[in-house]
């Protein structure tokens, strides 16, 4: 699993557009990956298009990404998926005071706020780490969420027969590094 997410960031890493403006930054194409079952074998869902808007100055976050963006290796699944008009957004806080892009060893913070996914609005919350990237001219840090989640709580029907009600989200991102001038 520590593979998988390391290989994850790096890959955020080169995917991120990132544009600033003032301390808020916003980034597009940061990772999203989903963790289920279906019918008792291992399911994954990734999506690349999550645009994250993230203020460094109060570490409020919003993360968002339309389900139709979801990928997975069932066919059927992708069908389904494309054709979606929802989009899911989180809006919260990280459990930080503010976002430090200065040399810091790995920080480890909880993170709460409201998920919405259609007409479904729930307070959710998670775990974080905060990577510093050292030698890095463009990236300051490496930001890791997870999340665990469950449809029922969620007030969502679960979207396919066999599939189990749990699933775990984890999202990577390449922060960039703040204007030190």
């Amino acid at each position: 699993m520590k593979k998988i997410l390391l290989t994850l960031i790096v890959v955020t890493a080169f995917w991120s557009i990132v544009f600033a403006q003032a301390d808020t930054y916003y980034t597009r194409n940061a990772t999203l990956t989903l963790n289920s079952e279906w019918n008792g074998e291992p399911l994954q869902l990734i999506t690349r298009e999550l645009s994250v808007m993230l203020d460094y100055e109060t570490a409020f976050i919003i993360i968002r990404f339309p389900v139709s963006s979801l990928e997975t290796e069932a066919d059927s699944l992708n069908t389904m998926l494309d054709r979606s008009k929802v989009e899911v957004v989180f809006d919260g806080k990280l459990g930080m005071e503010y976002i430090n892009t200065q040399d810091h060893p790995p920080m480890k913070f909880e993170t709460e706020g409201w998920l919405t996914i259609g007409d479904s609005k729930v307070l959710v919350t998670g775990e974080g780490e905060l990577h510093h990237i050292g030698n890095s001219t463009k990236y300051a840090c490496m930001l890791g969420m997870t999340m665990q989640l469950n449809f029922e709580n969620l007030g969502l029907p679960l979207p396919l027969s066999g599939m189990d009600k749990s699933f775990e989200a984890i999202i990577t991102q390449a922060l960039l590094q703040r204007d030190k001038n």
